[in-house]
């Protein structure tokens, strides 16, 4: 980073070719998913405002298994210990969360870099959505959704009456609905996978 800040040209290409030969060789633990040979996250969604600087969230989802028996014990012992807990609370959650913390600390502290130095074009804000089996969402899931429905009346604002008179509140009640039921047929098709993926008799693979 202070190469790419403090130097130009050939001479800043130059001391990063010999920064980077001095990097050892990278070993990556395949039993530790924190440790991916390759970091990338799943979804990047940009918004219209500032027009200057506009806002994207980058996101990395998963689906929890609160159910399975990994998880099912602590996550039961969390919930009747606290008569009021958030099961997005729940163990389960949380070692998910902070696995993919651990997994993109590094990525995630470079764009930070770059964005308070005012080097990138956009205002970058990190999610991890996360649902359960049960349907249970995470509060970075519930950001994302509330991002996508404000990105949506956004494209709406400005544009003329419609032919067949369907006002523009009645077109945004029905894409919340289709956005829920989208989110809710992956989490229907992420547990068959998984299912069936573990052998279980009577499931088939979703298509």
């Amino acid at each position: 980073m202070d190469i790419m800040t403090k130097m130009e040209g050939h001479a800043r290409s130059t001391a990063l070719k010999l920064w980077r030969e001095k990097l050892p060789a990278t070993v990556f633990d395949k039993k530790d998913p924190a440790t991916p040979s390759v970091v990338r996250f799943d979804l990047k969604l940009s918004a219209a405002t500032p027009s200057d600087c506009p806002r994207q969230v980058i996101c990395d989802h998963a689906i929890v298994h609160e159910t399975s028996p990994t998880y099912a014990e602590n996550v039961l012992k969390f919930l009747e210990e606290d008569k009021v807990g958030i099961p997005s609370h729940s163990p389960a959650f949380q070692k998910i969360v902070q696995s993919k913390k651990r997994r993109y600390a590094s990525v995630i502290a470079v764009v930070k870099r770059l964005a308070e130095e005012r080097r990138l074009d956009y205002q970058p804000e990190f999610l991890f959505p996360l649902i359960s089996s049960l349907g249970i969402m995470n509060d970075d899931m519930q950001t994302l959704m509330t991002f996508i429905l404000k990105r949506f009346a956004d494209t709406q604002k400005g544009k003329p009456k419609r032919p067949d008179g369907v006002e523009a509140k009645v077109i945004k009640g029905r894409f919340k609905v289709e956005l829920r039921n989208s989110i809710c047929f992956a989490l229907l098709r992420g547990n068959a996978l998984a299912m069936n993926n573990q052998g279980c008799s009577g499931v088939v693979h979703p298509l």
